[in-house]
Parts: C-alpha cells; structure tokens; sequence
C-alpha cells in the first residue's frame, strides 16, 4: 500500500472522529458542584425550609414566574425568593433567587441571616472570577452589555446526573447578573417542566 493511500485513510478517519470528540468534550464541560442550598434551606427539602423560613409562608401568585416566597436580610439589604413548583408539597422549594432588595422589601418578613449564601458559598458583591472558580467556565450562555454581565449554566439530564438524581427534576440551571463586575442578583435550582 502506498503512504499516500495510508495517510488519506488516516485523515478521513480523523474527520469522521472529529464531531465524536468535541460531543465529548462538551459533553465533560459541566458546572462543577452544582448549589443545592441556600441560607440552610436545601432545594426540594421541606424539613429544612421551615427551620430557616418558617411553615406554610405566603406564596405570591405570578403570570410571569412560578408561585414564590419573599424574604428580605435582617439588615435589610437582601432579599431570598424561594420558587415553589405547582403541585409542589407544602414548604418545598425547587429555585433560589438573591438579589439586593428594593423600597418594596421593608413590608417582607426578615429573617435572622445578614446575608444569603450558598452551600458553594456564593454570596452578592462577588467578582465574577470568583463565582467562575467555584464553577468553571462551562456557561449554556454569557452576554455583556456596557458594565453588565450575565451568564448562566445548565446541566439536562439532571434526573440522571449522579449529583442530582435524588432531586428528580430533568433541568439543573444557574445564572449570575453582575454589575461593575460584581455579583447583583443570581437564581439557581431545578427548571419546572
């Protein structure tokens, strides 16, 4: 056989390869360790909702988002959205919001906790090099505009995922607003099918 035979089987073989290896290269680019709790409320566990936040909390009806619990910083300077999925047992959460709260807030119950972090320890007032090294650079999406910065994660297949089978949901998401380079509002949990 010739070596330019050899090397043209050589190189259609490489070709052919080429769309398996970058399916597996992305599908190993995943957020690491993916936040499951916030402020000890762990996402989907009622038990651990009602230590931090109480019983039976008010859920405020949306036609723009899902049915949710609002809970402002003792300081007053944040708030937790707690996101109930319909049809979800009393007390259990599915998705997590902070943000820095607004004049609204003064009227939200506050909770004895000056600031809301994570499990992973995200916390408001972060760069965004230190939410991506807790995370990774996986991002489903990142877009800028002027001083503003927003980028999210997402991991399908969730209900498969070994980390987060046990929450039985088949979306995982994560998003991060920052402003000036610092962390304003993020919301993570599992997506409502």
């Amino acid at each position: 056989m010739s070596s330019r035979w050899m090397l043209g089987v050589h190189g259609l073989a490489v070709l052919l390869l080429l769309p398996l290896a970058a399916d597996a290269a992305a599908a190993k680019c995943r957020i690491r360790n993916p936040d499951v709790s916030i402020a000890g409320v762990m996402l989907t566990d009622a038990e651990s909702a009602i230590a931090v936040v109480g019983s039976n909390a008010k859920l405020i009806e949306s036609e723009d988002d899902l049915p949710h619990a609002r809970f402002v910083s003792t300081n007053g300077v944040e708030e937790l959205v707690l996101f109930a999925p319909y049809g979800a047992v009393a007390d259990e959460y599915a998705e997590a919001e902070v943000r820095y709260a607004g004049p609204e807030a003064l009227v939200l119950k506050d909770l004895p906790i000056e600031s809301f972090k994570t499990g992973r320890g995200v916390q408001l007032g972060m760069s965004v090099a230190e939410v991506q090294a807790l995370f990774g650079t996986c991002f489903k999406s990142r877009q800028k505009t002027g001083p503003d910065l927003f980028f999210e994660y997402e991991i399908e297949k969730a209900d498969r995922d070994p980390e987060l089978t046990k929450f039985g949901f088949p979306v995982y998401y994560a998003e991060y607003e920052f402003k000036n380079g610092k962390l304003v509002r993020y919301r993570f949990g599992f997506a409502f099918p």
